[in-house]
This record gives C-alpha cells, structure tokens and sequence, in this order.
C-alpha cells in the first residue's frame, strides 16, 4: 500500500488582530454612500428587476444575482458610464431594497453586518436616501 508522504507544515502563530492597511482609508459604508449618491439608478434598477421576479413567480433572490442581470443587461454599464458594481455593496443594496420595499423583507435574506450598523440602511430620508 502507498504512503502518501508527511510534509512539515509550519504555521506562523499570528497574534495580531487584523488591521487596514491605510487607516485613512474611506470605510465601506462611506463608499457605498458616495456611489450611491452618484449612481441613484442603480437602486432604480434593482427594485425593477426585483419586481419582475416577483411577478414571474420568484421567491427568493440573491441581490448579487441581479448585479449580474445588471452587468449583462444595463445600457449605462455597456454604453460610457466609467464605473463597476462593487460586489461589496450588495449587502447595502439589499437594505436599502427592504427598507423602500418592507414586503420583499422574504425576497432577500439579510445577515448581520460586520463592518458597520445595519440599522442605518433600514432607515431612510423623505427622499427615499441613506441617513
């Protein structure tokens, strides 16, 4: 019968907590609220995609499986608009989506975030904005 060899495996004992590298650095909720403000369509667009999958009979639904539909189908992504989805803002989007939208809470499953307080994205301004 074959051996499969034993290879020594070290594993450096890492005792310091993770840490950004630039601490001046803008959070993810900062970019998202900036690409928000400057893409307002994009939340436009996801609700629209959102509402024909329910009215095609869909239940659940992933928000980065319409950021895809989006890449694939936008004309302002396809056409000269400099910028891509950020799939770090999906967990955002899909917020913002139930906030504007309290009967598609079932559509999208939320989890908690890690980075900041998921209750501002379910609080919304008089223009339907981020607060």
């Amino acid at each position: 019968m074959h051996r499969q060899p034993e290879l020594p495996l070290e594993i450096a004992d890492c005792q310091q907590p993770h840490t950004r590298l630039q601490d001046d650095s803008p959070t993810l909720d900062k970019r998202f609220d900036d690409f928000h403000a400057s893409h307002p369509w994009i939340l436009e667009a996801l609700e629209e995609l959102t509402a024909e999958w329910i009215e095609g009979g869909g239940e659940r639904i992933g928000v980065k499986a319409l950021f895809e539909k989006l890449r694939w189908s936008s004309p302002r992504i396809a056409s000269s608009e400099p910028f891509r989805l950020n799939n770090n803002f999906t967990s955002r989007y899909a917020r913002l989506l139930c906030a504007r939208h309290p009967e598609w809470a079932s559509v999208f499953q939320l989890r908690s975030l890690r980075t900041s307080n998921g209750c501002r994205y379910l609080t919304l301004d008089g223009n339907d904005q981020v607060k």
